[in-house]
């Protein structure tokens, strides 16, 4: 950590938690986050701890490290992110990190299915009003029978904002099966991420009450047919394609409501309804179809947070 300037980290599954104050563990050993000993960085201050998760207080962030072991039943696993969730809405008044591997899959971050554990976090994050940082399809774990992406990264949607950068370093050796994801973390919204927000708060809205439900439901079966969905396709791509694909579908069924302005800001894409437009859909009658910056990292045995200017601060 000394050598890269690193102010936190975020260790899952540790070969040990030692007794030192800059290191904070769950209850039985298996994640810690790891605040670094230099003058400069914030100290970590413990919150909360359970099985499988520790949350720290580090510069005005609330960092959760967790961890779940992929040998334990969906059962144990929806009791985890119940207590997860208790802990996060008990303690968690503002910005929110929770890095770690929960060891799921879901095509919500790129894996080619969706297992019953996947689902339950998807649901798990909409609930607590989590947005999903991880972006495209590069494996996070890769052994020699393949690779998988089982490794998180979630934060509240002000916190977002300031995320840049969030990316799996797959030329780094990491003396793991777990790569180091790292994203930067500025202490103001990105300039371009307000841009991109304030232009996509004019969004279309439609005359709902002249709805002809014969022509959507056309709209729909023919969209179905001339755009069929990929096997798998990267989060963003997929994103664009379902709103390309609503718009089209009620342009056609209804006139659009010109000159008005929404009434509140779109909230970030991640929903309950996200596994809507990430699975097929049957149609009736048709055919299926911190100052300066930091950047954080988390990896199976070392992940990383540091602040660009050196400091360590938010």
């Amino acid at each position: 950590m000394a050598q890269w300037s690193i102010g936190v980290a975020v260790v899952a599954e540790p070969y040990s938690v030692p007794p030192r104050p800059n290191w904070m563990g769950d209850w039985d050993g298996s994640v810690a986050v790891v605040g670094s000993t230099t003058a400069h960085s914030p100290p970590l201050s413990l919150r909360d701890k359970g099985t499988g998760y520790v949350a720290v207080e580090w510069g005005g962030i609330t960092i959760y490290g967790v961890y779940f072991s992929p040998n334990r039943s969906l059962n144990d696993f929806e009791v985890f992110l119940t207590s997860l969730e208790t802990s996060i809405r008990r303690l968690a008044s503002g910005h929110v990190l929770v890095l770690g591997d929960f060891n799921v899959k879901s095509i919500a971050w790129g894996t080619p299915r969706t297992d019953a554990r996947g689902e339950a976090v998807e649901e798990w994050a909409a609930s607590v009003g989590l947005c999903l940082l991880n972006r495209g399809s590069t494996n996070t774990c890769v052994r020699q029978q393949g690779g998988s992406i089982v490794d998180r990264s979630f934060t509240t949607p002000a916190l977002a904002a300031r995320v840049r950068n969030w990316r799996v370093l797959e030329e780094v050796e990491t003396l793991s099966d777990h790569l180091y994801i790292r994203f930067e973390l500025s202490r103001t919204q990105d300039s371009s991420r307000g841009h991109v927000a304030r232009r996509l708060s004019r969004f279309p809205r439609w005359a709902v009450a002249r709805l002809n439900r014969d022509l959507l439901e056309e709209a729909a079966i023919i969209h179905s047919w001339l755009s069929p969905q990929a096997p798998t396709e990267e989060v963003d791509v997929g994103a664009g394609r379902f709103r390309d694909a609503i718009t089209h579908v009620c342009d056609a069924a209804m006139p659009r409501v010109r000159g008005r302005r929404p009434p509140r800001k779109e909230v970030y894409w991640w929903s309950r309804s996200w596994r809507t437009f990430v699975r097929p859909v049957h149609v009736p009658g048709g055919p299926t179809r911190a100052v300066g910056g930091v950047t954080v990292e988390t990896v199976r045995r070392t992940g990383f947070m540091r602040s660009t200017d050196g400091r360590g601060k938010l």
